[in-house]
């Protein structure tokens, strides 16, 4: 009997209750496909407007025909299969792009504000109808990462880190339009290469080429901190500073790294952990307080990004085999990668987790796409080609911001998507 006339008996199930139908088992052709069966669903449905939707089987998006699942899995089309199926995420449509004079180093995004981070050596916030309202200016050197602290009606909160070795903290008054330049963390001796706030707003960490790891408080100081270096710390300050920056310099220091450490990032559920990732091939989770190396995962390649999933309880990572390795930071294996995700075709510079879904996350990459995946398949779901795909300019940031994906890189634009997980 040929494939095409074969029949498999399926039932469906879905956790949206809103779109539940009878879980009752029905024969279908054993070659249908996600169209078809979505097809099937809707009918089931009898609604007006057809709702697309996603096919799983064992927990793994359905990306074939039913009967090549099977044969892949090695299942017989003679037994049950339990088809779950869930709305489908829509594919990433560009709403707008914001121009800049360089190279975009990072962006994030804050209901409707917007901030980027540039080669130019400048920090630029952005609101949602595409006005640069603000344009902070104090570094001297590239900046490599910004992240949004406190945001009021009134303030953000704004830090900035970069090539100059300094890591800035900025008011930013939404009302006046202002900004002031709060304060300096020093004590990195390289360019740093990532900065991150916790979920209470209280501490920022900070990975250096350095190789060292640092945590500060978000508080302003009152006055300068005094230098644990420096002999002579007012002869220093009063050439270098000439903005009335305050200066601080304590901080929790973890050490550990071999190497440059090129991604930082808080677990969202607990202040005391922050996880890095490094040129030394290393992801590892630290205990900020007792500044503690918890735990030390071992790969083939340098990491570049690193973000952490308090939906998912996981670690996704972006490597310079091009590959994204999703990890289990609660495993005491130094090794255990869960699953890796193929796809780009060029370093992957930058990763980031949906707010809103324990599955969904996107990347950017040297081969200048943005891909959006859904974990529970291996391929990408979604990919943004660059309008010149000829050039390969580089994406270095994505930024998952609730409804919308934000990139910046090489092409010299903010640009962002809607894209609903």
């Amino acid at each position: 009997m040929s494939t095409e006339q074969e029949q498999v008996q399926v039932r469906f199930t879905t956790q949206q209750t809103q779109y539940a139908v009878s879980e009752a088992a029905m024969l279908l052709p054993s070659n249908i496909k996600k169209d078809g069966l979505s097809e099937i669903v809707n009918n089931l449905l009898d609604i007006d407007s057809p709702i697309p939707f996603d096919f799983l089987i064992d927990g793994q998006l359905l990306r074939t025909s039913i009967v090549e699942y099977l044969n892949a899995n090695r299942l017989s089309t003679e037994n049950l299969v339990t088809i779950e199926y869930v709305e489908s995420m829509l594919p990433p449509t560009p709403l707008t792009a914001y121009q800049h004079d360089d190279w975009i180093s990072s962006v994030k995004g804050h209901n409707g504000l917007f901030l980027t981070g540039s080669y130019d050596n400048n920090v630029r916030l952005w609101n949602s109808t595409g006005e640069c309202i603000g344009t902070l200016m104090a570094h001297t050197d590239s900046v490599k990462s910004v992240a949004f602290g406190q945001v009021t009606d009134a303030t953000a909160t704004i830090f900035s880190a970069g090539l100059d070795h300094t890591l800035l903290g900025w008011e930013y008054s939404l009302e006046q339009g202002t900004d002031r330049l709060m304060y300096e963390c020093k004590g990195h001796k390289g360019p740093i290469e990532s900065i991150a706030v916790d979920s209470q707003n209280k501490f920022i960490a900070s990975a250096s080429a350095d190789s060292f790891v640092k945590v500060w408080t978000t508080t302003e100081p009152t006055e300068d901190e005094p230098s644990e270096t420096s002999e002579t710390p007012k002869k220093r300050k009063k050439t270098e500073k000439t903005d009335g920056r305050k200066i601080k310099t304590k901080a929790i220091t973890l050490e550990g790294h071999v190497g440059g450490v090129n991604s930082v990032t808080f677990d969202k559920l607990d202040s005391n952990v922050v996880y890095t990732g490094g040129w030394d091939h290393s992801i590892r989770s630290w205990d900020v307080e007792q500044q503690v190396n918890l735990t030390t995962k071992n790969c083939e390649k340098v990491v570049l990004d690193v973000d952490y999933s308090s939906n998912a309880k996981l670690l996704a990572t972006g490597h310079s085999d091009n590959t994204i390795r999703l990890w289990d930071p609660r495993s005491e294996d130094g090794s255990n990668v869960k699953m890796s995700l193929r796809g780009h075709t060029a370093w992957v510079s930058s990763v980031c987790w949906s707010k809103s879904s324990e599955y969904a996350l996107c990347s950017g990459s040297y081969d200048s796409t943005v891909r959006v995946w859904d974990i529970r398949s291996r391929e990408p779901l979604y990919t943004v080609e660059a309008e010149d795909k000829e050039k390969k300019e580089k994406v270095l940031s994505v930024y998952w911001d609730n409804d919308k994906i934000l990139s910046g890189g090489e092409e010299k634009q903010l640009k962002i998507y809607s894209a609903k997980a």
